[in-house]
C-alpha cells in the first residue's frame, strides 16, 4: 500500500514540519514563543472586531446519499436525535456529541470562591496556569466568552493591569481582554460572531481570488484603495508571489498606512460581516480587518459524513476511494474484464468479502466475484487495543496506508470515516500519541517561496496530538481517502465536529481552546496512526 500514498501526492496542502505560525490567535506559535495573545497581556491592546453581526442559523441535518454527502448538522431541534452514536438509515450520525462539559450546579462555596462576572472582550484571551505571563497556557477563551472570576486582583508576573482567577481553573491578565463587574457587563462591548458549535462549519469562510488582494484596518477611499493596488502590482511584478511585509517600516513607500497586509490567491479569512462605502461592497473578518468583497469568493466545505457503527461486526467497511469500474475475470487464464457499467461512486462503500492476488496485482473481490483494484480502496478494520490504552477510554486509529480512521470506546469501534493524511512517508508520524490541545478553531500559515505557501484563519476543529500534526477539519477540499496534507489529518467538516466532541477532555463551558496535556482536565484521547 506505500505506493498507493506516493502516487497520492497530488494537491498537498496543510500542516506537518513546514508550519511557521500555526495558531495565530491563541498565543501558542509553534514551534516557540507564545503570539499575539500573549503580547495582548503585557501592552493591554486589544483586538476587537466592528459592527455587530448576527449568527446565520445552519439548516437542519438531512439523510446522507449512497455516497455518504449530507448537509450539514445544525443545532438540535426537537425531530433530531440527542444520542451522537445514533444512525440514520444510511449509517451516519444525526447529531454531535457536546464540545463542552456540562455546567455544574452553582454552589454557594462556587459562588463565594467565583463571585464576580467577567465578559471576555479580546479575539484570544490566554488561561494561564499560574499568575506569570510565562506560565503554562490552560486554554483561550474568544471575545463574547463569559466566566465566573474571584473577588480581588492579584497583581505581579508581567501583566500591569493585574490578574483574575477563573472558574474552573487558571488565570487571566486584564491587559488580555477581560471586563469584570458584580454584575454580568453589558455584551454590546463584543461584536464578534460566536462560533456555531452545533453547525459543520463554525464561522463563515472566504478564499482570497487575487494575488496580492490588500486587507484594510478600515474601510478606505477610493484614493487609498488604487494607492494599494499600484504597491501591490509593483510588488507582485518584483518579487512574485512572495508576501509583502506586514511591518510598514519593510514595506515598500507607496503602501498606505491603511492597508494592515497582502494576501495572495488560495489563502482564506472567516468573515464577521459587510459593509458597503462608496456603493462598494467590502467584507470585514473575525480579525477587525476589511477586504473589497469581489476579491474573495466564499466556501462551504464538504459534507461527507463517515459512519456510525453499530457493532463489532460493522468492521471491516470498503470505501472507493477511486472511481474506477468493478471487473471480473474473462474465464481465460487470468484475463480481467472491466464492467464499464459498475463504477462504484468514490466515497461510496462496497460489500467486498476478501483479497485475492490475479497475476501480480492484489483486488479486493465481493460475494459475486467482481474485483476492484486494491489502491482504488480503503478498508476501515478493527485494531486491538495498544496498551496504556484504559478498556473506557475514547481514542481514535488513523491508518496512513488506508487513508481510514476509526474512534473507539475501549475494544468498540463506533465511528469510521476516511481521511487524508500526509503526502510524503513520515509527515504524519506513526506511533500511540496524545492530544496536546483542542480549538474550535485555530489559524494556520506557512510562507515558504514556493507556491504552496498558505495561510488559513480559524481551521475548524484542530487537535494536536505530535507537535505541528492535528485532527482538523478541511473545507477546501474533498479528497478525503487520498492523501493530500503536509502531515495533519484532514477531515470533513461534519466528521471533525463530530470527532472534536467524541474525544477527550471536552472543553470547559465556553472556552475556545483546551491544553490537555497540563493534565488539569483530565486525560487526554490517545491518537494511533499506523502505517
Amino acid at each position: 500500500m506505500q505506493r498507493r500514498r506516493l502516487i497520492e501526492g497530488v494537491g498537498s496542502f496543510l500542516c506537518g514540519v513546514v508550519l511557521s505560525a500555526a495558531v495565530y490567535e491563541t498565543g501558542l506559535r509553534r514551534p516557540g514563543g507564545e503570539g499575539e495573545a500573549a503580547a495582548a497581556e503585557a501592552t493591554g491592546e486589544l483586538a476587537t472586531a466592528g459592527d455587530p453581526a448576527p449568527e446565520p442559523e445552519a439548516p437542519a441535518i438531512s439523510p446522507a446519499d449512497a455516497s455518504g454527502e449530507a448537509p450539514a448538522i445544525a443545532a438540535d431541534t426537537p425531530e433530531a436525535p440527542a444520542d451522537p452514536y445514533t444512525p440514520d438509515a444510511n449509517g451516519t450520525f444525526v447529531a454531535f456529541p457536546p464540545v463542552y462539559v456540562a455546567p455544574p450546579e452553582w454552589t454557594p462555596e462556587l459562588e463565594a470562591t467565583f463571585p464576580r462576572h467577567g465578559l471576555v472582550t479580546g479575539v484570544a484571551t490566554v488561561v494561564r496556569e499560574r499568575t506569570e505571563r510565562d506560565a503554562p497556557i490552560l486554554g483561550i477563551l474568544r471575545a463574547g466568552a463569559r466566566v465566573r472570576a474571584d473577588a480581588e486582583l492579584s497583581f505581579g508576573g508581567g501583566c500591569t493591569k493585574g490578574w483574575h482567577k477563573v472558574y474552573p481553573a487558571g488565570w487571566i491578565c486584564l491587559n488580555a481582554g477581560l471586563e469584570v463587574a458584580d454584575s454580568p457587563p453589558d455584551d454590546g462591548l463584543v461584536a464578534t460572531p460566536r462560533a456555531r458549535l452545533d453547525a459543520a462549519m463554525p464561522y463563515e469562510y472566504w478564499r482570497v481570488s487575487h494575488d496580492g488582494t490588500p486587507f484594510f484596518h478600515r474601510l478606505p477611499g477610493f484614493g487609498e484603495q488604487d494607492q494599494a493596488d499600484m504597491a501591490a502590482k509593483t510588488w507582485l511584478a518584483e518579487h512574485g508571489r512572495s508576501l509583502m511585509p506586514t511591518t510598514p517600516s519593510e514595506r515598500p513607500p507607496g503602501v498606505p498606512a491603511v492597508v494592515k497586509e497582502y494576501l495572495n490567491a488560495g489563502f482564506y479569512v472567516t468573515v464577521a460581516g459587510e459593509a458597503v462605502k462608496s456603493e462598494r461592497k467590502f467584507l470585514r473578518t473575525l480579525r477587525g480587518t476589511f477586504a473589497r468583497k469581489y476579491q474573495l469568493e466564499q466556501r462551504e466545505g464538504s459534507t461527507f459524513q463517515g459512519l456510525v457503527l453499530r457493532g463489532e461486526d460493522d468492521l471491516p467497511v470498503h470505501w472507493i476511494v477511486r472511481e474506477t469500474p468493478l471487473q471480473r475475470r474473462s474465464g481465460e487464464g487470468e484475463g480481467l474484464v472491466k464492467l464499464e457499467d459498475k463504477k462504484p461512486t468514490r466515497r461510496s462503500r462496497h460489500p467486498f468479502v476478501r483479497k485475492v492476488t490475479v497475476g501480480n496485482a492484489r483486488f479486493y473481490e465481493d460475494a459475486e466475484g467482481n474485483l476492484m483494484p486494491e489502491y482504488a480502496v480503503g478498508q476501515s478494520y478493527k485494531l486491538k487495543r495498544p496498551p496504556g490504552i484504559g478498556p473506557e477510554e475514547k481514542w481514535v486509529h488513523v491508518d496512513l496506508s488506508e487513508q481510514t480512521l476509526v474512534a473507539y470506546v475501549g475494544d468498540r469501534p463506533v465511528f469510521t470515516t476516511l481521511v487524508s493524511t500526509g503526502k510524503e512517508p513520515g509527515m504524519t508520524p506513526v506511533g500511540v500519541h496524545r492530544l496536546q490541545s483542542k480549538h474550535i478553531a485555530t489559524s494556520m500559515r506557512d510562507q515558504p517561496v514556493e507556491d504552496d505557501a498558505y495561510s488559513i484563519e480559524d481551521v475548524p476543529w484542530t487537535q494536536y496530538f505530535h507537535n505541528n500534526v492535528a485532527l482538523h477539519g478541511a473545507f477546501w477540499h474533498g479528497g478525503f481517502g487520498l492523501v493530500r496534507s503536509h502531515g495533519c489529518v484532514n477531515l470533513s467538516p461534519p466528521d471533525a465536529r463530530w470527532l472534536f466532541g467524541f474525544t477527550e477532555p471536552a472543553l470547559p463551558d465556553g472556552w475556545h481552546s483546551v491544553t490537555p496535556s497540563t493534565g488539569r482536565f483530565g486525560k487526554a484521547s490517545a491518537v494511533v496512526v499506523t502505517e
